[in-house]
């Protein structure tokens, strides 16, 4: 089963991208006139930098979130994966207080875009102090609806 999350957060990436391009253009230019020996390296970078870009938004789409039997598979494209035992998720929030999102013990897999989940993790589950994790789902209804059918409450 998978709960996808590329159509929410791709657009905002997609528009990083645009001003990225948008950079590229204008400094390189200034650069190239200025100091001409560093801009083709620069340039270089550049789009080598887009061409993974471009890589990782495309991967928002390969590889969404997925419950394999009792295993969710959290992604944040190719860049991050948390998988977590459905025992060790100890509940999931809709709603949370302002703030949240910037707590130490909050993992956000959820670039650029607002997170719409919270997964509460029980303890010692993942390493470090992380013990919440925050995500982004296109269409939260089925996500809620699987962890609800697997026994795990979905407050908020």
């Amino acid at each position: 089963m998978t709960f996808p999350y590329h159509r929410s957060v791709a657009p905002m990436v997609w528009a990083l991208f645009g001003l990225a391009v948008l950079e590229m253009l204008a400094v390189h230019l200034f650069v190239s006139l200025k100091w001409p020996s560093l801009a083709w390296p620069l340039t270089i970078l550049t789009f080598l930098s887009l061409v993974w870009l471009v890589g990782w938004i495309r991967s928002f789409a390969r590889l969404p979130h997925r419950l394999d039997g009792d295993v969710l598979v959290l992604h944040m494209g190719s860049l991050r994966k948390v998988e977590l035992r459905l025992d060790q998720i100890a509940g999931i929030q809709r709603d949370w207080p302002a703030g949240t999102l910037g707590a130490p013990d909050v993992r956000k897999l959820v670039p650029v875009a607002y997170p719409n989940r919270i997964i509460e993790v029980a303890e010692g589950a993942l390493a470090g102090k992380r013990r919440r994790i925050a995500i982004r789902l296109d269409d939260a209804s089925p996500f809620d609806a699987a962890m609800t059918q697997h026994g795990i409450a979905v407050s908020g």
